[in-house]
């Protein structure tokens, strides 16, 4: 049995696959987003870490980028500061892997400005690490890179995945697991 590719879409045929087709399949490396959650908006992101414990999530009208997001990749949800005499801090809320998009029931907006949700798989823990009271992302290149960007998500360049994992990775920092 093998699958192919036709302009319908993919079609299961009875025909052996070329064994190149089962050897070498393409696994397209995973991507990491970043959603900013600006708390003049919305409130600190602390106050809403009791729902994303039992299930995390993230809101974007970013389109393709929630839908790419959605095929298991990883999303950073990083909450803005206005401080009140000095520029804008960026503070590392959780982190974890999406699989799902949803758009709102009918045409109305989540939380009335948000076109998708993101989520994990339904009915089961997330995948990724929250911090009880976020962190403050001190590299210049990353806060550089988040102050130019507009709100809503964005693809994260690969450079800054590592050292944003190692923020969580540091035990001092104290993150936890989702589950």
């Amino acid at each position: 049995m093998c699958v192919t590719m036709a302009a319908s879409g993919p079609r299961e045929t009875t025909a052996s696959c070329p064994p190149t087709a089962r050897l070498h399949r393409e696994v397209p490396p995973l991507s990491a987003y970043a959603v900013k959650h600006i708390a003049h908006d919305h409130g600190p992101l602390a106050s809403m870490m009791r729902d994303v414990r039992r299930g995390p999530f993230s809101f974007t009208s970013n389109e393709p980028e929630a839908s790419e997001a959605a095929l298991g990749n990883d999303i950073y949800v990083i909450e803005v500061r206005g401080e009140a005499k000095g520029p804008r801090s960026f503070w590392l809320g959780y982190k974890y892997r999406a699989y799902e998009k949803y758009p709102p029931a009918g045409n109305g907006l989540w939380r009335e400005r948000f076109k998708y949700k993101n989520t994990g798989r339904p009915g089961e823990r997330g995948e990724g690490f929250y911090f009880d009271v976020p962190i403050v992302l001190t590299d210049p290149l990353v806060s550089g890179w988040l102050r130019d960007r507009p709100p809503g998500m964005a693809l994260m360049p690969d450079e800054f995945v590592a050292g944003i994992e190692a923020l969580a990775s540091d035990p001092a920092n104290g993150a936890k697991r989702f589950g």
